[in-house]
């Protein structure tokens, strides 16, 4: 469990004391100092798990993606037959490496951490300009009166850096957030559209010379047809089919045969002329 660095009493800003001004500055300085150290310890703490997460993912897309390039050609070398079907399992594997990237690319473990990384080096270097900055007042104002309101300017500027470089960090993950939703919703819809099913529509010009004509699907049965020149196969997925239509007549066959492109949301047409 990590040590609270201090309380919540602590966190508040330091009452001024105009009878005590110089411990008032002190003060202010450890609880500007207390602050900024609060959210190094913060960042630092958060980045580790991200750092992990992204190290894991990183790594087991690559070990996806190499087992996936070779997986062809170990198929090729023929070392395990056709038993494994290794050729097929390549594409299974690339897919896992591109789901494993996706999930990093969209949960921000990688950027995530980066960005954590970043902001946890601004904090340092602005505390420590400060640190050095307070002291160089400190040797400046030794000889003199202590001028109250260059420190506390200074105070007052260091702690408002800190709120802007938290702010960066924060305005970064929200743009990056809403990118990424709206990339992702993108994506799920181009997705979505792809897989919307098609349709072929089946036309026999000198149908009505044949007493039926049997329509075939990848050699699959689909429908009979009598009396009418065409018919539509609905719910098909996209890619590419072989049409078969064969007329009967007279208890004679004739035969022919198409390769059909279907495309999602659309209907691809197959006409035949029977001889």
């Amino acid at each position: 469990m990590t040590k609270q660095l201090f309380t919540s009493e602590e966190k508040k800003f330091p009452a001024w004391n105009k009878d005590k001004a110089e411990e008032s500055l002190d003060s202010i300085y450890d609880w500007a100092v207390l602050v900024a150290s609060d959210n190094i310890e913060w960042y630092a703490r958060k980045k580790r798990p991200r750092r992990l997460g992204s190290l894991f993912l990183r790594a087991f897309s690559i070990i996806f993606a190499a087992v996936g390039a070779l997986c062809p050609l170990i198929a090729a070398t023929e070392i395990f037959g056709d038993k494994f079907n290794l050729a097929q399992w390549g594409y299974v594997f690339l897919a896992l490496a591109a789901s494993v990237a996706g999930f990093d690319y969209y949960f921000g473990q990688s950027s995530g951490w980066m960005r954590f990384v970043i902001t946890e080096i601004s904090i340092q270097r602005a505390l420590k300009e400060f640190q050095y900055d307070w002291v160089i007042l400190k040797v400046q104002q030794e000889k003199n009166s202590l001028n109250t309101p260059i420190f506390l300017q200074r105070a007052k500027d260091f702690t408002l850096q800190i709120e802007n470089i938290i702010r960066q960090e924060t305005d970064t993950w929200v743009a990056e957030f809403q990118t990424n939703i709206t990339q992702l919703e993108k994506v799920l819809k181009t997705e979505t559209e792809a897989r919307k099913s098609g349709s072929i529509r089946v036309v026999i010009k000198n149908c009505a010379e044949f007493e039926r004509v049997a329509i075939r699907l990848n050699d699959n049965p689909i429908k009979e047809l009598v009396g009418i020149t065409e018919g539509i196969i609905n719910a098909i997925s996209p890619g590419s089919y072989e049409v078969t239509v064969i007329g009967r007549k007279d208890g004679k066959e004739s035969k022919a045969s198409q390769v059909i492109e279907v495309q999602a949301g659309r209907t691809a047409l197959a006409e035949f002329t029977l001889n």
